[in-house]
């Protein structure tokens, strides 16, 4: 099948992503196009009644500095309005799939032949149509964690495994101690194949990484006080941080979790009123139970 010449509608997306264009890049370059996810159009014959007067658009890849062809690392969108007498030079309107069709523009990859799916909408407003096909609900972060999809690195596997027992982003924090953090999108790459692991240069996991996550997820779980409401984004991200201000001292973060009572954590881990505890705010009060364990004793007044 030879690939097709299709223009794009004016209110089909407000605004074509750059970001999501390099990541159907990055899909099509590690897997090749998946034949049974065609790029969905209407043939320029059925679309011609249903068009009314809204613009068709022939979207195209420039580069975005200097001269030459377009490159995934240098390239922008351009638009141009096709007026109705040029509408026959095209095959038809793209309904699903404008990332993927302005990727496979990119010189190394334009060889690459989509599949695609004649739509019939009969009578139905085209735009009406594309509200409708994109309905559905798409998979958030949380359906990812849970799917046992492999990333094929033993030691993210066992973060995610980690994250059906906890709140992700805590898991994140404390098994990423001394090393970048860890983010949705970089999983949701990973495990839909079109990202690596040490594609992330910063992102360093290794056995010693999961053994301090290990060691703090314990100290925290058998922790008197504490209860695993509390392990949320924020306190993790608290103590990462404050690891990183301590010479990278494990030893020192756990002493700082024992110090943890009721009175120090209502003096210390309790937001003022109206305001919520960030990141900074854990940090700082893992600062002062160091802090208070660590001041001298006041000498006794001799009479």
């Amino acid at each position: 099948m030879k690939k097709l010449n299709l223009l794009f509608i004016e209110g089909n997306r407000q605004k074509i992503d750059n970001e999501n264009i390099k990541i159907s890049y990055a899909k099509i370059k590690a897997h090749g196009f998946v034949a049974t996810m065609p790029i969905e159009y209407i043939s320029m014959e059925d679309a011609k009644g249903k068009i009314g007067d809204r613009k068709l658009l022939a979207v195209t890849l420039i580069r975005s500095k200097g001269e030459g062809e377009a490159t995934i690392s240098n390239f922008k969108v351009h638009t141009e309005i096709i007026s109705p007498d040029k509408y026959d030079n095209y095959d038809g309107i793209c309904i699903d799939g404008q990332h993927r069709t302005l990727a496979l523009m990119m010189s190394d990859i334009q060889d690459i032949v989509p599949t695609y799916s004649k739509v019939e909408i009969s009578d139905m407003d085209i735009l009406s149509y594309i509200a409708l096909r994109n309905n559905g609900k798409t998979w958030g972060n949380t359906d990812f964690y849970n799917s046992a999809i492999s990333t094929n690195d033993t030691e993210l596997d066992y973060i995610l495994k980690k994250c059906k027992d906890y709140t992700p982003a805590f898991v994140f924090a404390i098994y990423t101690l001394g090393t970048a953090n860890l983010t949705p999108k970089q999983i949701k790459a990973i495990q839909l194949g079109y990202k690596k692991t040490s594609d992330y240069a910063t992102l360093q996991l290794n056995p010693n990484t999961r053994a301090m996550g290990d060691k703090i997820l314990e100290a925290l779980t058998a922790h008197g006080y504490l209860t695993s409401d509390r392990f949320n984004g924020r306190f993790a991200g608290g103590l990462k941080a404050y690891y990183k201000e301590n010479g990278q001292n494990i030893e020192k973060v756990i002493k700082a979790i024992k110090l943890i009572d009721k009175d120090k954590w209502e003096s210390h881990f309790c937001p003022t009123q109206g305001k919520s505890m960030e990141i900074a705010g854990y940090t700082e009060a893992f600062k002062a139970l160091l802090a208070d364990e660590e001041a001298p004793e006041p000498e006794n007044e001799v009479a």
